[in-house]
Formats: C-alpha cells, sequence, structure tokens
C-alpha cells in the first residue's frame, strides 16, 4: 500500500543505522524493492522528515552517508516505512547525502537526498549614517552575510572617500576634509558578488566647511553726475572678497568692510557706463555686479546699447528703457571704429503701416513723467548716430520712416520724409509739432536737411527747437543743413498712449510705426537747445576712430 507523504523542509546532522524485522509473511514469496519516484528526496533549508516506501518482506537496514541526515523504520501492515530527517541548514548552497537501503540477496538500492541551502542575505549597521563633520574622519560599517565573498563600491568613485580597513566582517572609509561652500554627497553600495540581487545602499554626506556670505549695500547705484562724484559700498563678508572694475574712469579704494568708487568729472558730452564686480577670493560663485553710469550733457535720455540685446539709460533721468523683442530681433555688436555698441534694427520692410508689428525695437515710457514733458515743452535738442540700410538716393520711397522719434498728431523726433514732401522728398527730417498758439492746432515744423541716405553712409544728427528763438534746426555732421521758424508752443501727442519714445520707429498704438532697418550707435535728448558749436563738438567727440 502507497502512502501520501507531506514533506517538510529541515536539515540533519547525524546517521542512522537500523534494521527491520520481518514480519510473518506465511507462504509468501519473498521480495524487496523501492519504487522510482523515491530515489531522490529533496528538502529545503528547514529541519523536515519526508517518508519513503520500501516494498519487501524481507530483513533490510538503510544508512545514512551524512551525519545531518537520519533515516527510522515505520512498520505498516504490508509495507515498511523510512522516514528520512534532515536538520536545518545554514548555509546558502544547497547539500547532498545518500541514504543505501540494502536487504540480504537483493542489490542494494540508493536513496539520493538533496538540502537546498537558504537565501543568500546581506546587511548594514548602520544602515543610516549622521553627516560626516567638514574635517573629515572615519565611518566603520559591519558587515553580516551568511555568504562569505563581499565588496562594495562608491558611486561616481569620488575622491574625498576612500578605503581605510576591510575585514571580513567590517569596512571603514575614511573622508578628506571639505573645504567647500557645499556639502558633498555620495552613496556606499555594498553587495554579494555572486547574487546580483543582494546588495545594500547608504547615503553619505560630508558638512560643507561654512556658509559664505557676501551681503554688499546699497543693492543698486545712482546714476553719478557729470561733475563727478564717490559712492560707497559697506560689504558684509565672512571671507576675503575682491572688486573688479572693466573700465579706467573710476578710481576706487577699500577698507576691510567698505569700497568707494570715484568718477572725476565726465569731460566727454556723452554719458558713460561700467561694470563694477565684488566677489569673494575663494568663492567665486558669491558675488555682486552692478552697473555703474555717470551722465554727459544728455540729461534727458543717454542710450548705451548692451551686447545681450538690452539697453540703459545713463542720463539723470535713468528710464527704464524696455527691449520690446517680437519678430526679426534686433542685434548689437561692438563697432570698433566707433569704440561703441551698435544697434541693428531689422524688421521685414522699411516703413510700415500702423497697428502691425514690424520687429524688434525699443520703448521708453513718459507718461508719468511730469519732468520730461516740461522739458520737452520749453525747448529740446535730439542727437542720434544712425545708418539707413536703404539707398533713398537710387530708388525713392514713398513713406516715411521714422527712427528715433514720438510723433502721434503732436510730438517731436527725426524721420525720413516721403518722396511727396516739399521740403526736401526723402531727406533727413527733424519734426517738433509746434503750433503758434497754446494748446492749439497740430503744426508740424519740417527741419528737412534735404539730405537722401545712400545706404552705406553713417550720419550725426543734431535737431533742435529753440523756443526762445522761434527756431527749429538740423545739423548733419556738426553742419547746419535747415533752419525753419518754429514760434509757438510745443504740441505733444495725442493721448497718453503715445506718451513714449520709440528705437526703431516710431511711437504708435503699443507698437511701432515706420519701422526702420538699419543701425544706431548714439539715441540722446537735452533739455536745452544746442547751439550750433554744441553741435560740431558732439560731430567730433564721435567722430570715427582712424
Amino acid at each position: 500500500m502507497n502512502r501520501t507523504v507531506k514533506f517538510f523542509m529541515t536539515a540533519c546532522l547525524a546517521v542512522s543505522l537500523f534494521a527491520c524485522k520481518d514480519e510473518e509473511k506465511g507462504e509468501d514469496t519473498p521480495y524487496f524493492g523501492i519504487e522510482a519516484n523515491f530515489l531522490t528526496q529533496t528538502f529545503g533549508p528547514d529541519a523536515d522528515a519526508q517518508y519513503v516506501t520500501v516494498k519487501t518482506n524481507q530483513i533490510f537496514t538503510a544508512t545514512s552517508s551524512a551525519p545531518w541526515c537520519t533515516a527510522e523504520l515505520l512498520e505498516g501492515e504490508k509495507v515498511e516505512q523510512l522516514k528520512i530527517k534532515v536538520t536545518e541548514s545554514n548555509v546558502v548552497t544547497s547539500r547532498t547525502a545518500t541514504v543505501t537501503v540494502a536487504c540480504q540477496g537483493y542489490e542494494s538500492v540508493n536513496i539520493a537526498i538533496i538540502q537546498n541551502g537558504v537565501a543568500a542575505t546581506i546587511a548594514i549597521a548602520p544602515n543610516e549614517l549622521d553627516t560626516i563633520s567638514n574635517e573629515g574622519g572615519d565611518v566603520t560599517f559591519v558587515v553580516t552575510s551568511n555568504v562569505d565573498e563581499w565588496n562594495y563600491s562608491i558611486a561616481e568613485d569620488v575622491a574625498w572617500l576612500s578605503e581605510k580597513e576591510k575585514t571580513a566582517t567590517t569596512l571603514t572609509l575614511t573622508a578628506t576634509a571639505n573645504r567647500e561652500i557645499s556639502p558633498r554627497k555620495t552613496s556606499l553600495k555594498i553587495f554579494l558578488p555572486a547574487y546580483p540581487d543582494k546588495e545594500e545602499n547608504i547615503d553619505i554626506v560630508q558638512a560643507a566647511a561654512f556658509e559664505p556670505r557676501l551681503n554688499v549695500t546699497p543693492a543698486t547705484i545712482p546714476a553719478i553726475a557729470r561733475a563727478g562724484g564717490a559712492v560707497t559700498l559697506t560689504i558684509d563678508a565672512n571671507a576675503a572678497w575682491k572688486y573688479e572694475i572693466d573700465d579706467n574712469w573710476l578710481t576706487a579704494t577699500e577698507t576691510a568692510t567698505t569700497l568707494t568708487v570715484t568718477a572725476a568729472n565726465n569731460t566727454s558730452l556723452g554719458g558713460r557706463m561700467t561694470e563694477l564686480t565684488i566677489r569673494l577670493n575663494n568663492y567665486p560663485e558669491f558675488v555682486q555686479s552692478y552697473s555703474i553710469k555717470q551722465s554727459g550733457a544728455a540729461d534727458m535720455l543717454d542710450v548705451i546699447f548692451n551686447t545681450d540685446g538690452t539697453a540703459n539709460d545713463v542720463s539723470p533721468m535713468t528710464h527704464n528703457i524696455q527691449w520690446m523683442n517680437f519678430d526679426n530681433p534686433l542685434s548689437v555688436a561692438y563697432n570698433a571704429v566707433y569704440g561703441r555698441n551698435v544697434v541693428t534694427f531689422n524688421p521685414a520692410s522699411n516703413g510700415g503701416s500702423p497697428g502691425a508689428n514690424h520687429g524688434s525695437y525699443y520703448r521708453i515710457d513718459y507718461a508719468d513723467n511730469g519732468d520730461f514733458n516740461n522739458k520737452l515743452a520749453d525747448g529740446h535738442s535730439f542727437e542720434c548716430l544712425v545708418k539707413f540700410n536703404v539707398n533713398y538716393v537710387a530708388t525713392t520711397q514713398n513713406y516715411e520712416t521714422k527712427f528715433f522719434s514720438t510723433h502721434q498728431s503732436g510730438g517731436t523726433g527725426f524721420l525720413i520724409a516721403n518722396q511727396s514732401q516739399g521740403t526736401g522728398p526723402n531727406g533727413i527730417t527733424f519734426l517738433p509739432n509746434i503750433p503758434a498758439t497754446n494748446g492749439g492746432g497740430s503744426n508740424w515744423i519740417w527741419a528737412n536737411s534735404q539730405i537722401k541716405p545712400n545706404g552705406e553712409k553713417y550720419y550725426h544728427l543734431v535737431g533742435v527747437w529753440n523756443q526762445a528763438e522761434g527756431k527749429a534746426y538740423i545739423y548733419v555732421d556738426g553742419e547746419l543743413k535747415r533752419e525753419a521758424n518754429a514760434a509757438g508752443f510745443y504740441r505733444p501727442p495725442s493721448s497718453a498712449t503715445y506718451y513714449w519714445i520709440a528705437i526703431g520707429g516710431d511711437a504708435g498704438n503699443n507698437t511701432i510705426e515706420g519701422a526702420f532697418q538699419g543701425n544706431i550707435v548714439v539715441a540722446r535728448i537735452y533739455d536745452s537747445p544746442l547751439s550750433a558749436a554744441d553741435a560740431l563738438a558732439l560731430y567730433n567727440e564721435i567722430a570715427p576712430r582712424p
């Protein structure tokens, strides 16, 4: 009779030798045997027992080859049962034994015993690590595993953390001192090479040396007057610091906690700007930068174009200049001939109808600047150094082109007249709106130079409205080209919507009109009406360098 047996996982340590006595079988024919499905017995790592049926009516013995496995006889009614037991295993490799069943007069039968090993394990203590001191030091990990061979790796193989000692059960790492301003981080992996899925990971962090500090006040530096002046900065730092100045028109003196920069009288007519940088010596990312401006003769607007496309006003009014960066972006590059940055405007077409977006330009709002409006109203001067990328000499154009103006049923500024303008078709013109009575109707004063741009030359322009004289003037390259009667009062644009200066076109309803293709080097506005001598001096100062 076969018996169903449930196998339990065990480990065994002893060898069992036993003999079973033959039952009285009467006149039965002798027999001895074990079915094939009993000849291999597999166990898990836990202590367990399994049963094997020996079919015989004879005396037999069972012998185990290993001490961790034993066998004992269980008597049945017609068959004999062997109980094979194994003890618990604590190793990861499997082990084998053989139980030999022998009966006199018959060939012995071997039962293969296989006991599987336990799962591979690994653990680290501590499994969470406190931050290592910035001064460095050792940290030891205890490695517990049921596998003899283990190894480790450090993420990115950082130079500041290395092995000090490795034993069968410990790993000691040593960290160098951290002199940086930021914490250092890596991770440690301990693993079993024979079992790739068995690993433990731990994050390792080393504290920063200290947190550098650099606070400089004030946060911004107002424009220095043309006559010169000094600005003192207070420096709160916990590390050595230094300063850098891009230009030589500023001098600097320092103490441990202050830096004073001084600008002498600005003898040039144009304003100037330079960069001041203060940084910690050993921590260059701790830095504070300033744009330092000094005014020139232009007291209402004096534009410096930056190579990143932005622009700054270095006049005492320090207007915010908005870069309206739309389609066909403008570009700025240094021009060695003039020793300044030059902006290039590249709209899709020269001129342009109102309401369309005709390219990138600059916008200077003055709707809320009463002082600016008052200065325009009592007489003013515009200065510009400009090149037109359209040859009006070769082909006349039936449109107006604006490049530096604030026109809308009033206002002032420069333009290129259209081909039907009687005072000079396509001539470079200064155009203020001056009615005879205060608040009177629109009256444009066409100070037209009658010079048509040739598409190649730079033109230095000065447009003047002198209220006291009742005259408007336009100077080209230092020479007076047109004088026009302009007695009366300044008429501003028709609505505050148009109270902005456009560079690259004319001030429309939140967009430019009369878009301009070309280059501008200088764009300035003066409160005072400039004289012929002033116009010549401005031209001589900006004249091309050899």
